[in-house]
């Protein structure tokens, strides 16, 4: 017996709020965050690039959170444009933040191993 007939139940019994029944939409697989957080272009690019700037070690946990920001900022430009291949991942866009944040601190600390100390 599947759970899912028994999570609607009570909602079928309802209506749904306003008479509208509740599209419940299957989970995303975590290998799919994975993937598109590691892979993320722009996540890799702005932590690895703000990573070599960074004159102090602990900046690249700014680095990193800004890489995110700027994948996660990607992912919504993806389903704002209707990408079909991003409908799925995009309602895990939180966990794929998180995923990425974690994934940047590596390219930001990997941009800052690389740094030379013209470009601080």
């Amino acid at each position: 017996m599947s759970v899912l007939p028994l999570m609607m139940l009570p909602l079928a019994g309802t209506g749904g709020l306003g008479g509208v029944v509740p599209v419940l939409l299957p989970d995303v697989p975590i290998t799919m965050v994975l993937l598109f957080a590691l892979l993320n272009p722009a996540t890799i690019a702005v932590a690895y690039l703000m990573g070599r700037r960074a004159d102090q070690w602990p900046k690249i946990v700014i680095a990193a959170f800004v890489g995110a920001l700027a994948g996660a900022l990607l992912l919504w430009l993806g389903t704002l444009l209707r990408f079909s291949v991003l409908a799925t991942p995009a309602r895990a866009a939180a966990g794929i933040f998180a995923a990425g944040f974690v994934f940047a601190l590596v390219w930001a600390a990997i941009g800052y191993g690389r740094r030379d100390s013209r470009s601080t």
